[in-house]
């Protein structure tokens, strides 16, 4: 009894990890595909991307001019991508490796970013917006 106790209790411990209810509560990301959290924090602060929810079925993409559907994430050179970036933190992911954080040279190291960007997979980049203001 003790050695299955022993068992279950570790096995519901993970299976809860790998819930994305808790993995978006936590900030972390699962190894699925879409498995960034649609909260991350970075510096004292927290960032929002509402298109990624790691894997939960209640995030949508954003929709853009005439309703027509963003894509989920921005390749490097284009957009925010252009400026000089610099990796600044890392979001864990569950059973992983971790996706890079990049903060732009546009705000001196003592102001908060405005916004940040995480690696979703090379050359795929997610957006996330501070939460509150500066």
């Amino acid at each position: 009894m003790t050695c299955l106790i022993a068992l279950v209790i570790p096995s519901g411990i993970v299976g809860l990890a790998l819930l994305p209810r808790t993995a978006n509560h936590f900030g972390y990301a699962l190894p699925v595909e879409h498995g960034l959290p649609f909260r991350v924090h970075y510096d004292g602060r927290d960032y929002r991307n509402d298109s990624t929810c790691a894997g939960a079925g209640w995030c949508e993409a954003p929709a853009g001019p005439a309703g027509q559907v963003q894509p989920y994430c921005i390749a490097a050179g284009t957009g925010t991508t252009n400026a000089p970036l610099d990796q600044v933190d890392e979001v864990d992911t569950l059973f992983g490796p971790a996706h890079a954080v990049f903060r732009t040279r546009d705000r001196p190291a003592s102001q908060p970013a405005m916004t940040i960007l995480v690696e979703a997979s090379p050359s795929c980049y997610l957006t996330y917006e501070l939460i509150g203001g500066p």
